[in-house]
């Protein structure tokens, strides 16, 4: 499933290409202008879940070490942590 924003935006500019060029784009044009525009996306989304990630594992370790100064014997707090860093669960 493609996101509607994406969609909607690729829909646009479809739409402005007919109008400004008082054409109808055929389907493996409008092909090109959707593809294009999931790319796009993609490579932007891709980059901000990479700098998400990291702020995330930094917060992460910022609350682990504060936890080790400030709690020292609150082991179970730590270790959950640092099993959510490394990616597991703690369900």
């Amino acid at each position: 499933m493609f996101d509607p924003r994406i969609e909607g935006k690729a829909q646009s500019i479809v739409h402005e290409v007919q109008l400004a060029e008082s054409i109808e784009l055929n389907d493996r044009s409008r092909h090109h202008v959707f593809r294009l525009a999931r790319e796009i996306a993609a490579y932007w989304k891709n980059d901000e879940d990479r700098r998400n990630k990291e702020a995330t594992i930094r917060n992460f370790n910022e609350i682990v070490q504060w936890s080790k100064r400030n709690q020292p014997d609150n082991a179970p707090l730590i270790e959950a942590i640092e099993k959510l860093m490394s990616g597991g669960s703690i369900r």
